[in-house]
């Protein structure tokens, strides 16, 4: 065999393995981004869903009319008990590990405004209609919304974001 046709072979064997090798970093990165994103997408519809629904369940709970200190503690009791998850504070600390800084900032605001609802409604003589509830429970959904855009963003391959 020639010196030229073995290094000819060897140029190709070693073009092949490097490329073999690219394409697999390649892979093995968009498949971690991937994993990343769908723990990130789990973390923020369960977070959404925790809010919703405890506000729900608050609702419901302060409905039912009672009062004194029975009413503060069942609407306490609706904020915390999530038969899906320990409750959205829990979540929230899912998205505190997962979500960059400033969709974390934006959750736990979130988060504390439903809290002030959540004490405002279970003052006695409050309802619905109330000018206090309405003044803190209009500002928590226009800032779930916009929280739940940021969260999209943010799912978003880093070509397509608008942040």
């Amino acid at each position: 065999m020639e010196w030229g046709t073995l290094g000819v072979a060897a140029t190709g064997a070693l073009f092949g393995i490097g490329a073999t090798l690219i394409t697999d970093v390649f892979r093995s990165r968009r498949e971690r981004d991937q994993r990343w994103a769908d723990a990130k997408r789990a973390a923020y519809a369960r977070f959404l869903t925790a809010l919703a629904q405890a506000h729900s369940r608050m609702t419901v709970a302060a409905a039912r009319g009672e009062a004194g200190p029975a009413r503060r503690q069942a609407i306490h009791d609706a904020f915390l008990s999530d038969p899906q998850y320990s409750d959205a504070k829990s979540v929230l600390r899912e998205v505190a590990l997962a979500a960059p800084d400033h969709v974390h900032q934006a959750a736990e605001s979130v988060y504390e405004q439903l809290r002030a609802a959540r004490d405002i409604l279970a003052e006695d003589g409050m309802d619905f209609a109330s000018p206090q509830y309405q003044q803190a429970i209009r500002p928590f959904f226009a800032n779930l919304d916009a929280l739940q855009r940021l969260m999209r963003d943010d799912l978003q391959p880093p070509a397509e974001r608008r942040v």
